[in-house]
C-alpha cells in the first residue's frame, strides 16, 4: 500500500491536468471535428456508411419488488427496456452510432421512480420515457487511438469512480470528447471532457437531477506489461454547476494481479488508494481517503472473493452540501456496498465495508451470494449488515434469465430494506 502511496504522491499538483485543456479549447474542436468526417464520407461515398451500417435490438423485461421499513406500501415496478441502436460503416476511419431507448411501465405504476409523485412506494429509480442514449461520431486511427464526439457510455477501470450505470433501465451517459490510444508501449491512455451527465433519472426533469451540467476531465493510464498484474494511475476532476458540492480533485492508483496454481486455480488481488480534495465551487472541506484491498481463489466451477472496502468521512455533524466524505457521483454504485443501494451517497462519517462473496457456476446457471458488514470510519456506530444472492443463466447466447435479491438489516443508519428482483433480456 505504501507503494501506491508513492505513485499518488507523484501526480502533477490538483487541477494542473484540469486546467491544461480549456473548456472553449474543447469546444472548439467540435466543428473541426465534424468538417473532417465530412471531407472522409465524401471522399468515399456516403453509400459505403450506409450499406455496411447494422442495425441492433435489446429488450430488457425486469420486476423489482421492495419492502422497506417505514414506508406505507411495498413497491412492485413492472417495467421494459427497449433498446434500438444504428451503426454507420467505417469511411477513413470515421464511423457514427446512435442508440435510443424508451422505458415502459407494464401494468400499475406501484413505484416511485422520482418523477411519479408516488412517495408512499419506495424509489425504484426506473422512470418512464424515451430518451438517446448514444449519439456519436468515432473516429479509429493507428496504434489502437480511438477518438469519439458525443453522447457515450464511458466506463474506467472496475467503474467504482466512473462508470454507466447499466443496470437501471435508463442509462447513465456522457455528452464529451473522449479519446483512447495505445500509442506507449504496454500502456493505455483514457482521457475525455465532459460537458454533461445524463443520469439514470431522466430523461424527464424533476429531483434528483436529471442532467449534470460538467466541466470536468477525467485522465486515465493503465500500465500492463508488468511482471506480474497491471497498475492504473487517474485523475478525475469533475466540476458542476448545479451541484457544486460534488465538484472534487481525486487522484488515485489501483494494482491488480494473478497468479495460477495448475490450471484450474487461480489466485486474485486487488489494491487501490485515492486521495479526494474538494474543487474550487465546492461549499465543503474535503480531505478524503479511499482505500481497497480484495483477494480471490477461482477455481474451475466455484471461488470464493474477500475484501475491504473503505471510504473516509469526519466526526460531526454536516449537511448534504458539506458533507466531507469521500463520493462517487458517476460510478455505477449499483455493484458497490450492496445490491440494496443504501450507501448511494456516502455517509459524512464515511463507510467500512466488510465484505466476503462465493460464486459458482452449475448446469448452465451463474450463482453468486455476498455478505456485507458495514461500520462508520470516523465513529463507532455499525450501519449493519446485508446478504446479496443472485442466480443467471443465459439461452441461446441471446436470452437471459436473472433472479436476484438483496436484504439489508439496518442498526445504526437507515431502516431495513429487502429487495427481489426477475428480469428476462434478448438482444438480436
Amino acid at each position: 500500500m505504501a507503494a501506491l502511496m508513492q505513485v499518488n504522491a507523484a501526480f502533477p499538483p490538483a487541477g494542473s491536468l484540469a486546467t491544461a485543456i480549456p473548456e472553449e479549447a474543447m469546444k472548439s474542436l467540435v466543428p473541426l471535428l465534424l468538417v473532417f468526417a465530412a471531407h472522409g464520407a465524401a471522399a468515399a461515398g456516403l453509400d459505403t456508411l450506409v450499406a455496411d451500417g447494422k442495425a441492433g435490438l435489446d429488450l430488457r423485461y425486469r420486476y423489482e419488488d421492495v419492502d422497506q421499513t417505514g414506508k406505507p406500501a411495498t413497491a412492485g415496478a413492472s417495467t421494459l427496456r427497449l433498446r434500438l441502436n444504428l451503426a454507420s460503416g467505417v469511411v477513413g476511419g470515421f464511423s457514427g452510432f446512435a442508440e435510443f431507448d424508451h422505458v415502459q411501465v407494464i401494468g400499475s405504476e406501484n413505484y416511485d421512480s422520482t418523477r411519479n409523485g408516488l412517495t408512499r412506494y419506495p424509489v425504484v429509480a426506473d422512470p418512464e420515457g424515451t430518451d438517446l442514449n448514444q449519439a456519436y461520431l468515432q473516429y479509429a486511427g493507428p496504434a489502437g487511438t480511438t477518438v469519439r464526439l458525443g453522447r457515450q457510455r464511458i466506463r474506467l477501470d472496475t467503474e467504482r469512480f466512473i462508470g454507466s450505470v447499466a443496470w437501471r433501465q435508463n442509462e447513465q451517459t456522457y455528452d464529451a470528447l473522449s479519446l483512447e490510444t495505445k500509442a506507449l508501449p504496454g500502456a493505455t491512455v483514457t482521457y475525455a471532457y465532459i460537458d454533461k451527465v445524463r443520469r439514470v433519472f431522466g430523461p424527464d426533469s424533476g429531483t434528483p437531477p436529471a442532467t449534470f451540467d460538467s466541466a470536468s476531465h477525467l485522465l486515465n493510464l493503465k500500465l500492463t506489461k508488468l511482471p506480474v498484474g497491471a497498475l492504473t494511475v487517474y485523475g478525475y476532476f469533475l466540476d458542476f454547476d448545479d451541484a457544486p458540492q460534488l465538484t472534487t480533485e481525486t487522484y488515485g492508483a489501483r494494482y491488480d494481479g494473478s497468479h495460477a496454481f495448475g490450471e484450474k486455480l487461480k489466485l486474485g488481488w486487488a489494491l487501490e488508494y485515492a486521495r479526494q480534495r474538494d474543487g474550487e465551487d465546492n461549499p465543503a472541506s474535503i480531505d478524503a481517503d479511499y482505500s481497497l484491498i480484495e483477494i480471490s481463489l477461482k477455481g474451475s466451477a466455484a471461488g470464493v472473493t474477500a475484501g475491504r472496502e473503505v471510504l473516509s468521512g469526519e466526526r460531526g455533524t454536516f449537511t448534504a452540501a458539506t458533507n466531507p466524505a469521500f463520493q462517487t457521483p458517476l460510478a455505477t454504485l449499483h455493484k458497490w456496498q450492496g445490491w440494496a443501494d443504501k450507501f448511494l451517497t456516502t455517509p459524512s462519517a464515511g463507510i467500512e465495508d466488510t465484505y466476503v462473496g462465493l460464486s459458482g457456476t452449475l448446469a448452465g446457471c451463474n450463482g453468486q451470494a455476498v455478505w456485507h458488514d458495514f461500520q462508520a470510519k470516523a465513529t463507532s456506530l455499525d450501519y449493519g449488515t446485508e446478504l446479496d444472492l443472485s442466480v443467471s443463466r443465459k439461452f441461446a447466447k441471446r436470452y437471459e434469465v436473472l433472479v436476484k435479491y438483496a436484504d439489508y438489516s439496518a442498526d445504526g443508519l437507515f431502516t431495513d430494506t429487502r429487495k427481489f428482483w426477475l428480469q428476462f433480456g434478448a438482444t438480436f
